[in-house]
């Protein structure tokens, strides 16, 4: 299935220090398994268009990447949503994850940017 315009996201990015990468991964991977257990490409679960995590070391010009890197690790964790319902239902299930509680603390901590319920406005 396609991403749709007005379909519903969470969109984060975080920016993580080197000696902080090992903490928020093990987080982000733990998030991933939760995902797999209550979401699912089909009707079966909470119902998902689209989610991946993907990370990139931090240049320190973007124009110029012979420049360097930072030091820092940029991460962006990406969900889309058949339905708008999905938010809510994604959001009630978190409730009852172990792990949600550590998972929040490691999006504040970290984050940047928090698009909770963003709206999808344009796609291919």
């Amino acid at each position: 299935m396609n991403v749709q315009l007005q379909q519903r996201t969470f969109n984060f990015a975080l920016s993580v220090p080197a000696d902080s990468v090992d903490e928020v991964e093990a987080s982000l991977s733990d998030h991933a398994k939760w995902m797999r257990e209550a979401h699912s490409y089909d009707d079966s679960k909470i119902q998902l268009v689209h989610y991946y995590v993907s990370k990139a070391h931090e240049l320190v010009n973007a124009a110029d990447p012979t420049q360097g890197t930072t030091g820092r690790v940029l991460y962006s964790i990406n969900e889309v949503y058949v339905m708008p319902e999905g938010i809510d239902q994604h959001l009630a299930a978190g409730q009852s994850w172990n792990n949600f509680q550590s998972f929040i603390t490691t999006i504040t901590e970290f984050g940047s940017v928090l698009v909770v319920n963003g709206e999808v406005i344009e796609t291919l």
